[in-house]
């Protein structure tokens, strides 16, 4: 027998979760449960959606979301009414493309993988193939454009090294490693083609940058068609795509990432309490959580979502976030609304400090492509990132002026 609380807390989820769904846009209703349910379950909601669907719509936000590998799954077993042949024909087209680049980076990433391994480095894969295999138990089934690795800092000249002597370069000349406000170098190769982030952080020092030495002690091994990765551990990986969510404004596909982990059932929730806390990045957290209970129909632990509750600040960047997935808007925020966000993502008054500052004159790539300094003027990056600022800044204003007039 379930006890008050979590009778009140169901309800509570079940309420806010018809609510949301009734103010979405069909199209966007889809795409989400096929992300969020068996194909057998997409097909009953399919069916029931009211109006017929704009496929032409449906596919272009699945493309914009990099889901379109969850969609062609979906309608291929299912095969919606109102779903014309030529249109399932084209979405399983592209799809099987995005399938083979798939499985080729996945086997990419497995080469590197082993190289750094054998050099005695410990890399960790994260995003890309490893997280497609874990949330959704395929590699193909979500879209990436580029591979994922941290590498400790230590070890950072030796995987450079490692990785340009087999034919990567940096993509653009101020991909520096000692720019105080960077947290990747961003590789390509040409022949086959392929793009590594090699990060040292997970996320930019501005934003609740997850503690690397902790993350590297807790990673975990997983074993997929060849691919073998260490990678994020289930708890830890719930704070970085909360992190990187909300840095980068909260698009769809993050939201059900996040619902995807919360439903595999391997998540110790006490463990996620106490680190997000730890980490400061409780926030983030929460407003994801929040969001996939709402969007995707995930259950939370009663304790869990009577501390989500409990949050005000989150419930109202839920809400202030809510019009954002009713048309599968998938613009990112310009700088200031992403500050604004970002600002309020952060928890209490130093947090905020420190944001500002380090966002306000800690230099990353962009500013060395700018203008390109020696190491030995790098402190002059610190007047050259807020000169940029200023400029762009200039640029925006102008651009809406022009378009008000």
């Amino acid at each position: 027998m379930k006890s008050d609380l979590g009778q009140y807390v169901e309800c509570e989820v079940v309420g806010r979760v018809m609510q949301m769904h009734e103010d979405l846009e069909p199209e966007v209703r889809a795409l989400i449960s096929c992300a969020a349910r068996s194909p057998d379950g997409a097909n009953g909601l399919f069916r029931t959606l009211p109006g017929a669907l704009n496929w032409a719509v449906l596919v272009d936000l699945a493309e914009r979301e990099g889901m379109l590998p969850l969609l062609s799954r979906t309608v291929s077993q299912c095969l919606p009414p109102s779903l014309s042949v030529d249109v399932l024909r084209g979405i399983q087209i592209r799809d099987a493309a995005k399938a083979m680049r798939s499985l080729s980076m996945a086997g990419e990433l497995a080469r590197l993988l082993r190289a750094l391994e054998a050099a005695g480095l410990t890399p960790i894969a994260f995003k890309g193939p490893t997280l497609a295999h874990l949330l959704y138990g395929d590699l193909t089934l979500r879209d990436s454009t580029d591979l994922d690795i941290f590498v400790p800092r230590a070890q950072l000249t030796s995987a450079l090294k490692i990785l340009t002597d087999d034919g990567y370069y940096k993509k653009t000349p101020g991909n520096n490693t000692w720019l105080t406000g960077a947290c990747e170098v961003t590789l390509r190769r040409n022949n086959p083609a392929c793009e590594v982030d090699l990060h040292w952080l997970f996320s930019p020092p501005y934003f609740l940058p997850p503690d690397t030495a902790r993350a590297l002690e807790r990673s975990v091994m997983v074993r997929a068609d060849g691919l073998t990765a260490r990678t994020l551990c289930p708890e830890d990986l719930l704070l970085y795509l909360s992190i990187h969510a909300a840095r980068v404004g909260w698009p769809l596909r993050s939201i059900c990432d996040i619902a995807a982990l919360t439903r595999n059932g391997s998540l110790n929730w006490d463990d996620v309490l106490r680190e997000s806390q730890h980490g400061k990045c409780w926030r983030a957290v929460a407003v994801g959580l929040r969001l996939a209970a709402s969007l995707c129909e995930v259950s939370l632990p009663p304790e869990v979502w009577k501390r989500v509750e409990s949050d005000s600040a989150a419930a109202s960047m839920a809400a202030d976030l809510a019009p954002k997935f009713r048309h599968g808007d998938g613009a990112s925020p310009d700088v200031l609304h992403g500050a604004i966000l970002h600002l309020r993502t952060m928890e209490g008054g130093w947090g905020k400090l420190r944001y500002l500052w380090r966002r306000t004159f800690q230099p990353n790539a962009l500013d060395a492509d700018f203008l390109s300094l020696p190491r030995k003027l790098s402190a002059a990056y610190y007047v050259v990132r807020p000169f940029r600022g200023a400029v762009l800044a200039l640029g925006a204003i102008r651009r809406k002026w022009s378009v008000a007039k």
